[in-house]
């Protein structure tokens, strides 16, 4: 498939997102249907669930062709049937190094209402992490919907990161105090049986250092998977650069980006 019919791949795949979001259906409670966008649908209040987040990147320049991993260990809890709370565990290992702790994450996602009352079922998302070198922000807007066997997503995401030293610098030789990011997460997914999804996923991501003028932007796309089995899930995604800015190699930024994202989220309700 050439580059252009990838990128209007994953153009259509986020229109058919918005355009499901506003029709008629109900909604699947707390399955993974994607492994970047949340839906907004959640567990009900009393139900607690471990996720393990194993994430590989490759192909970014400076690599040397080694994969860098990212770990997560999360711990869920529905407070209410509109409310959950989560802590994570965040833990790294750099192209050629070893695995080491990162920093603690707390999450808070509310429904506004019943699903079916408001159109895209909307939620609100809040993540907060420390890391001791940077304290990081994360608010979303969840929105998702299901008509019969068709399940749609798309997250409106903010981060917003502030550093606690002077050891980065920017390109530009300026220094990086904090950093402001946009992100479009979308996806829809099908569910081939009850035990069997499989979808389409796109994330576009632009970085604002300083607050300033926007550096850098990326689109990913890829297919996701979603299998379930009891009280065991796993969902497994493939997110690969489409376009990037500035560009690096071809049409692609490596130098800030990834250009094969691969990520697999295993959760057990206990």
């Amino acid at each position: 498939m050439s580059f252009r019919s990838e990128a209007i791949l994953g153009r259509w795949a986020v229109a058919l997102a918005l355009t499901a979001l506003l029709l008629p259906g109900t909604a699947a409670a707390d399955r993974r249907y994607f492994v970047e966008t949340y839906t907004p649908y959640l567990a009900p209040g009393g139900e607690t669930e471990m996720e393990t987040w194993i994430t590989s990147h490759s192909g970014q320049e400076g690599s040397n062709g080694e994969v860098a991993w990212d770990w997560r260990q999360e711990l869920e809890y529905g407070v209410t049937d509109r409310l959950t709370a989560a802590a994570y565990l965040n833990f790294s290992r750099p192209p050629g190094g070893a695995l080491r702790f990162e920093s603690p994450s707390l999450e808070l996602i509310y429904r506004l209402a019943d699903p079916g009352s408001l159109p895209g079922d909307p939620a609100i998302y809040l993540e907060t992490t420390e890391s001791g070198e940077e304290l990081e922000l994360e608010p979303k807007l969840l929105l998702g919907h299901r008509v019969r066997r068709l399940v749609t997503a798309m997250n409106l995401v903010g981060e917003f990161e502030f550093r606690h030293n002077d050891n980065e610098i920017l390109g530009s030789g300026a220094i990086l105090h904090r950093e402001w990011v946009w992100q479009l997460s979308g996806g829809a997914s099908y569910e081939v049986t009850h035990h069997l999804a499989a979808g389409l996923e796109a994330r576009y991501r632009a970085e604002f250092p300083n607050f300033g003028p926007r550096e850098g932007s990326v689109l990913h796309v890829g297919p996701t998977l979603n299998l379930i089995s009891g009280k065991m899930q796993i969902s497994l995604g493939v997110l690969r650069q489409l376009r990037g800015a500035p560009r690096t190699s071809g049409d692609l930024n490596l130098a800030d980006f990834d250009r094969t994202e691969v990520r697999a989220v295993l959760g057990v309700d206990l």
